[in-house]
Order: structure tokens, then C-alpha cells, then sequence
């Protein structure tokens, strides 16, 4: 008769095979036997055979990897009726535990067990099953496998070679800063129409006024040392200055037509409205070159959908802006769409199937726009001085390339179904 003594892991495949390869991989590393198939089977085997098998005669736990997904997938459901089954066989009752990773409606067969909470943190949520594992369940354990985690890794990762690949990022590296920090003990010295940041009963502008209450720091010393002789030190240096750069990009951003939504971290997206460019925007720098939309329309969820980015500016390793895409969704273009669970799901679904590809050519016409076609970017702090920004992102080079026989994810995937107004008519 065969031991009881395996953690059986029930998921969506492949939309929770991250989570289940790195749940696998910690379990094992404490000492559990774990199966699901993206850790056991492969090409050629019997896999309905040996899932079943795995759940009848040596699971003494099945994990349920729970969200919307996953409930609703029928390889999930029969994995389901099979344990369920099994555990009425056994007399456990909580033979099923529920891993909560997002919102489900529980299937009746797991309506009344208890979950464990993954979806806020899976750190937390980990330590809670461990406990319950091990004080509830009491499910049985070998001494720890420390390499599991390389194990899996191995067993899913690609191949390496020496060819260099290139990787472009998300980062706008900056050519040149302004000269000089001015901090003024009176505000009212310095004009409104560039950035500042308030300090002490003053305020920190890289605009040059004559004012007796004036004094200065150069901003490369700024970065690099904080400002001693009023009090700055180098963290507070550091985030007030990306305060002023990130003001004086929102005023470029806002100069070329865009508009700003606050998003759920409260960091503002500006994004393309109906009066930006609808149709593709071709890009074509000299080791980038592409085409994409940057807005469009989708008539089967009647929305329109526009791109857009957070830009943040950071002193570390280097001056850089580091920017995140974003999606926005309107009804008429101009103003987002209200229902914040309407767009949340729409931010999860819509874009689902986009692959990097597309992401990475959005961005790109998006730079190649806003930049008019050129190597770089005039930041104005001041009416004389200007933080330069460089076009396109930074672009990294690794020694070893990834062999990949899948080369579809790379290619460029059309437009589909998102087509301008005029397209539509």
C-alpha cells in the first residue's frame, strides 16, 4: 500500500504555474514531498492516469491555488471532485485546503473550507500554511531539500549560450543635469511658472533670481553629499530634487497634450487623449526600429483604451527617469472611465494576451512622439537650464544570451481587434 505522505497542488495551468514552481519549490525545501504537474510531468506521459493517482493513494493534502481562474478551469473542477471524493473515503473533512491568491466564488464541493490568504502576501500566507501543515495537519516531512529551488529552476529554465544579448529597459538615462540648486528664504522671489519645492520658510528652485537671501548648491554635489550648510542631508537632497525633476516632466508631459490620472498607488499615469496620434506611430532609431498604436478602440468591450507611463526620477546607480506603462480606459477619450473595479478588470483582461513585444513597441512610439523623432529630451528647470534626458530607454548587454526555441513571444503580435476611430468608420 502506498504512503500517504505527498502535499498535491491543484492549479490553473498555465496561469498559476509561477506560484505553484515557487510554492513547490519551498515546500520541498522544508522537507515536504510536493506533486502538481508542472513540477512532475512531461512530454509523453500518462498525465490524467498519474494525476489521479497522485490525488487517490498518496496525497494527504490537496493545496487548491484559488482565484477566479483556477475555479472556473474544468481540469481544476475535476481535480476537485476527485479529492473530494478521496477525502470522504479518508473521513478528512479538510482533506481540500484552499490557497486564496484572488476573489473566487468557491465551488460547492470547497464552499465550507477554510482558506489560507495568499493574496495579499504570499510571505504571510507561506508561513500560515507551514504552521497549519505542521501543528494541524501534522502532515509528515523528510530533513529539508535546500537545492529544490535550483531543481525547479533547471527544470524550467532555458538554455544559456555566450551570444550577447541585448535588453532594452524602461529607464530614461540622463545626459545632462541643471547647473545649480537655489534654495530662497523668500518664497516669494522666485516666479510660479517652474518647479519648486518648499523648505524650511523657503524654497528649493534650480531658477537664478537676485535675492539676498539667496544661496546655491551645485546639484552633481547636491546628488552625491546632501547640502550641509542648510541642514540637507543626502536622503532628503536626493528625494526633494526628484520632486522638482519629476514636476518639471510633468510640465513636458502636460505641454505635449496629455493628461494625468492619479492611479490606485497614487501615482499619476499621463496618457494619451482622442487628440493625440491614432493611427501607428513609427519609431526608428538606430537599434529600435517599429510601429504602434498608442490608443485605440475595442468595439467588443465598447471602451476606448489609451497608453500611457509613470516617470519617476532616481539618483541611483545613476540619474535616470524610470518609467511604468499604463493603460487607461475612457468612453468618450477624455476622461477615465469612473468605476475603479471596472477598470481594475479591465487593466487585468484586456491587455492579457499582449506579449512583451507589443509593450516594449508602445513605449517606443511613445518616446519617438514625444520626443519629435529625436536622441533626446529638454526637461526645462528654469528659463536658462534644463535637465537633458536620452532617446530611446537605456539599452543593458548581457554576456549570455537565452536559447529559446519558442520564438513566437518575441514576435510582434498585430493589432487585433484595437483600431482607430477613422478605421471604424
Amino acid at each position: 500500500m502506498k504512503t500517504r505522505n505527498v502535499v498535491f497542488i491543484s492549479h490553473a495551468n498555465p496561469e498559476d504555474n509561477p506560484f505553484t514552481i515557487w510554492l513547490g519549490a519551498k515546500l520541498a525545501g522544508a522537507g515536504y514531498e510536493v506533486w502538481a504537474d508542472v513540477l512532475r510531468l512531461k512530454g509523453g506521459h500518462d498525465w490524467q492516469r498519474k494525476l489521479e493517482d497522485a490525488i487517490r493513494n498518496r496525497a494527504c493534502k490537496v493545496l487548491l491555488v484559488a482565484n477566479a481562474i483556477s475555479v472556473d478551469k474544468q481540469g481544476v473542477r475535476n481535480e476537485i471532485q476527485i479529492a473530494s471524493d478521496t477525502a470522504r473515503k479518508l473521513g478528512d473533512s479538510a482533506f481540500i485546503v484552499p490557497l486564496r491568491l484572488g476573489p473566487f466564488e468557491a465551488p460547492f464541493l470547497v464552499a465550507q473550507s477554510q482558506y489560507i490568504d495568499f493574496e495579499n502576501s504570499w510571505a504571510l500566507g507561506l508561513a500560515e500554511l507551514f504552521q497549519a501543515l505542521r501543528e494541524t495537519y501534522q502532515v509528515p516531512r523528510q530533513v529539508g531539500n535546500p537545492d529544490a529551488w535550483m531543481n525547479l529552476q533547471l527544470m524550467h529554465g532555458k538554455k544559456l549560450n555566450a551570444a550577447t544579448e541585448k535588453l532594452l529597459s524602461t529607464w530614461l538615462e540622463v545626459r545632462r543635469l541643471p547647473a545649480h540648486l537655489y534654495y530662497y528664504s523668500n518664497p516669494e522671489a522666485v516666479p510660479k511658472s517652474y518647479p519648486s519645492v518648499e523648505y524650511r520658510d523657503g524654497v528649493l528652485t534650480c531658477v537664478k533670481r537676485t535675492d539676498p537671501g539667496r544661496c546655491s548648491r551645485r546639484i552633481a554635489d547636491l546628488l552625491k553629499s546632501g547640502w550641509p550648510a542648510i541642514e540637507l542631508n543626502i536622503e532628503d537632497s536626493r528625494r526633494r530634487f526628484a520632486d522638482i525633476a519629476n514636476q518639471a516632466l510633468a510640465n513636458v508631459l502636460q505641454a505635449k497634450g496629455l493628461k494625468s490620472h492619479e492611479m490606485g498607488n497614487r501615482q499619476l499615469a499621463w496618457w494619451v487623449t482622442v487628440y493625440g496620434p491614432q493611427a501607428r506611430i513609427s519609431f526608428r532609431w538606430p537599434e529600435c526600429v517599429g510601429s504602434r498604436q498608442i490608443q485605440g478602440i475595442s468595439a467588443k468591450r465598447n471602451v476606448r483604451w489609451h497608453f500611457g507611463v509613470s516617470a519617476s526620477f532616481r539618483s541611483v546607480p545613476f540619474h535616470h527617469f524610470r518609467l511604468k506603462s499604463r493603460l487607461i480606459f475612457t468612453q468618450d477619450g477624455h476622461d477615465p472611465i469612473k468605476s475603479a473595479a471596472r477598470a481594475h478588470r479591465l487593466r487585468r483582461s484586456f491587455a492579457k494576451g499582449w506579449r512583451n513585444a507589443r509593450w516594449r513597441d508602445m513605449l517606443l512610439s511613445f518616446l519617438y512622439w514625444l520626443g519629435d523623432g529625436t536622441t533626446v529630451l529638454d526637461v526645462p528647470l528654469a528659463d536658462d537650464d534644463a535637465l537633458v534626458l536620452s532617446l530611446p530607454p537605456i539599452i543593458f548587454c548581457c554576456p549570455v544570451g537565452v536559447e529559446d526555441d519558442d520564438k513566437s513571444q518575441d514576435e510582434d503580435d498585430p493589432d487585433v481587434e484595437f483600431l482607430a476611430d477613422e478605421e471604424l468608420d
